[in-house]
């Protein structure tokens, strides 16, 4: 796992705490800069849209359906994929102004 024991270099010299990330969200008050993960910071009712940068997600790092291995093909799990990727799902997704500012998969732009 990463930790702060990973950076190399910390020219500005920072003191770096590092926080369970649930708890990233409650530290804003006490901290000049955090970094708060999507979920954690919509459930803090921060808007992402206001956050000083976004990470560039990329695939395949980006809404991912998982399940345990050997039920790839199960009904269940294709149901939720298919839910997940339906045009109500996006419309649904896109008409909430809490989601504003997250890297939506490809399949949205379809």
């Amino acid at each position: 796992s990463v930790s702060e024991r990973d950076i190399a270099s910390n020219p500005k010299r920072l003191k770096l705490v590092p926080l369970d990330a649930a708890q990233a969200p409650r530290s804003l008050a006490d901290a000049d800069l955090a970094a708060v993960q999507g979920n954690f910071a919509v459930a803090s009712g921060l808007k992402l849209t206001e956050a000083l940068k976004l990470e560039d997600m990329t695939l395949p790092y980006v809404n991912v359906v998982a399940v345990k291995r050997g039920n790839e093909n199960a009904k269940f799990a294709k149901d939720i994929v298919a839910a997940y990727q339906s045009a109500e799902f996006q419309r649904v997704f896109l008409a909430n102004p809490v989601w504003a500012g997250y890297r939506l998969p490809d399949y949205f732009s379809k």
